[in-house]
């Protein structure tokens, strides 16, 4: 998905917030469908999904968290799970695991309180939309000038930089919530979503720490000590993020991604 050179396949491997985030969302989703089976839609509609009058009249606050993990119909679950798979591993490693999982929490959590809001009361609002969105306004703010190649009707690719196409993104899901285009995509949560990723990204790591940009850093390189270091490294961004480096640490990568 990214246009950058040198970014090898083994590169965009799930990373370990990601890789829980894909299995979560599809059993989740395998079981929405036997469960709304069995109640009637009742299990989605009534429960779970974030739904106003279920927070309103019966307390039902857990909706806030659950409802990003159910989806409307397989194609809802699939586009959402794409962007995840290949957006959020190198957020991972440059936001550290923990920073990341926080990041798809709070952006979801918050862009579904945006939809409550302003929405009125009918059909649930379900989904990971709001996380989603989340990873790509990290994304963008994290690394704005990386090359991104976007499919236009899955056929005709189009590259841009990253805060050109999240930009643009948000700036047509927000014209959209002004202009009425409701239907049933909530785009609330989504501007919410982005919002709250890019702010998220900017105050911890581009304001609050010393994070240095880079290019995506190759995972297959020629075999030795220098390969077993790297691999190290790239582990200890995926757990710790891209600050907690030395600065020799940061060399060797440096060196590894011009080899």
């Amino acid at each position: 998905m990214y246009g950058d050179t040198h970014y090898e396949l083994a590169a965009v491997r799930p990373t370990p917030v990601v890789r829980s985030l894909l299995i979560a969302n599809v059993a989740v989703f395998a079981a929405q469908i036997f469960l709304d089976w069995l109640t009637r839609g009742a299990f989605t509609r009534e429960w779970f999904g974030l739904n106003i009058e279920g927070v309103l009249r019966h307390g039902r606050y857990w909706q806030f968290f659950t409802y990003m993990f159910l989806h409307g119909n397989l194609w809802h679950l699939l586009l959402n799970m794409l962007v995840l798979y290949f957006m959020g591993p190198e957020t991972e490693r440059g936001m550290g695991s923990s920073h990341f999982a926080a990041l798809y929490l709070v952006s979801g959590i918050l862009g579904g309180l945006g939809w409550f809001l302003i929405s009125y009361p009918g059909s649930p609002c379900v989904g990971a939309s709001g996380a989603i969105f989340g990873i790509l306004g990290a994304f963008a703010t994290l690394y704005p000038r990386r090359p991104v190649t976007l499919l236009v009707f899955f056929v005709l690719p189009v590259t841009m930089e990253a805060w050109v196409l999240v930009t643009g993104l948000a700036l047509i899901e927000l014209a959209s919530l002004v202009l009425g285009q409701g239907g049933h995509i909530a785009y609330a949560v989504h501007v919410g979503g982005v919002l709250v990723g890019a702010i998220y990204a900017a105050v911890v790591f581009r304001w609050g720490r010393d994070f240095r940009f880079r290019r995506p850093q190759m995972r297959v390189l020629p075999g030795g000590r220098s390969s077993a270091e790297i691999d190290r490294i790239l582990d200890k961004i995926a757990e710790h993020g891209m600050a907690s480096l030395t600065r020799a640490e940061r060399d060797a990568l440096e060196k590894a991604s011009r080899r």
